[in-house]
């Protein structure tokens, strides 16, 4: 499956450095990421295997090494769940805590499992704060996610879906199933392969 999104930005949403103990935020876990379910987990031209970290805060992680060996690849990892679990009543936004021993950059997304009544694409991205050598707790409220454009061609034709700033609607996030990160060459950081952990996945409630 393709990447779910194709950009990257490096201000955007909420981002806090916290202590997993001090958290009183009210949330469903989508997936701890201390142990990979080849059901649920897809890993994308990645190498990926669950560490221990010696962090007190984040004893059990996932980690990708990524290098990039296959021309135009978009590596990563998609966390899939059923169709209706992000009740649009119930939650606001989703988190998760990433770090990166070598500043490897990428990007997030989520996509549907069938077209919307109004053939618009069920696609979305989000902006987000560059991974760095410190956990860091990212929120990224679902009003702040937006639509991929889409270019397809249909009768000889090329037709494009604009994108842009419009946020998901109620079916767009009852219709999720995938929410996921996915890396470029370009974003590798400071090393040959790129690097990134991720510690659990979370839907915030109201």
């Amino acid at each position: 499956m393709p990447p779910l999104t194709k950009q990257i930005a490096l201000l955007g949403c909420v981002a806090v450095i916290q202590a997993k103990g001090a958290d009183s935020t009210k949330v469903k876990v989508l997936d701890r990421l201390d142990r990979i379910d080849p059901k649920t987990l897809e890993v994308r031209e990645a190498k990926a295997k669950i560490v221990d970290t010696k962090d007190a805060e984040h004893p059990r992680a996932i980690e990708l090494v990524m290098d990039y060996a296959k021309p135009g690849s978009w590596p990563g990892l998609n966390k899939k769940f059923p169709e209706g679990t992000i009740n649009p009543k119930k939650y606001v936004a989703i988190r998760y805590w990433v770090k990166s021993n070598s500043g490897t950059g990428y990007s997030v997304g989520f996509a549907g499992a069938a077209p919307r009544k109004d053939g618009k694409r069920d696609s979305f991205w989000a902006d987000h704060p560059a991974a760095t050598e410190t956990w860091t707790l990212v929120t990224i409220p679902f009003e702040k996610l937006k639509r991929n454009a889409e270019k397809i061609w249909k009768n000889g034709a090329q037709q494009i879906t604009p994108g842009g700033g419009e946020p998901p609607d109620a079916e767009d996030l009852a219709n999720f199933n995938r929410f996921g990160f996915a890396s470029i060459i370009d974003w590798r950081g400071s090393a040959t392969t790129g690097h990134l952990m991720f510690d659990g996945i979370e839907l915030v409630e109201k």
